[in-house]
């Protein structure tokens, strides 16, 4: 009998190491990225009289990636790629921030994982996608603004600007995942 792991990396293929190790360079840019601008930006408007800090528009595309990231160099290695996000964030942003970001991204994306690691075996990737970057939106969005900042009041900005990455994202996996 093959495991559910071993029949996921055999169909994976050759050539995807590249990708997944483009993937993980992708995502931790756009985490470090995410906290760059969280720093050096402030708030952005949203949409609908909502703000949320600059991030947002990194945060919620890199929920998805993390998805991809796993489909295509598996678990540990994104795992892995959210330690070292994190780790890197320092490096830009100051302590508030980078102490937010790792405890709502260490948290929200490990339940992302956890439920795109339940949801693939049941259904699309796309949908997949869609569902565990919601649980991550949902976490991030509570998570970051409460520590950064000591105040939920960027939270229904931070929940909508999320949600256009994640729906963006999970567009763009059925798409890619209809290519022949």
């Amino acid at each position: 009998m093959i495991t559910h792991a071993r029949r996921t990396a055999r169909s994976r293929g050759p050539g995807t190491r590249a990708g997944g190790v483009s993937l993980i360079a992708l995502y931790v840019a756009c985490v470090v990225g995410a906290n760059w601008l969280a720093e050096h930006v402030g708030a952005v408007s949203v949409g609908f009289g909502l703000h949320a800090a600059a991030a947002v528009y990194v945060a919620g595309p890199v929920l998805v990636v993390r998805d991809w990231v796993q489909r295509l160099a598996g678990l540990r290695a994104s795992l892995l790629a959210v330690a070292l996000g994190t780790a890197l964030s320092y490096l830009v942003a100051g302590p508030a921030i980078a102490t937010a970001s790792a405890v709502s991204f260490a948290v929200s994306e490990v339940l992302d994982a956890a439920a795109y690691t339940v949801i693939i075996r049941r259904a699309s990737v796309a949908l997949a996608v869609l569902c565990s970057g919601i649980v991550g939106v949902v976490v991030d969005s509570l998570l970051f603004p409460a520590i950064a900042f000591a105040s939920l009041a960027l939270t229904p900005g931070h929940l909508l600007g999320k949600a256009y990455g994640v729906l963006a994202g999970t567009v763009v996996t059925a798409v890619v995942r209809r290519r022949p």
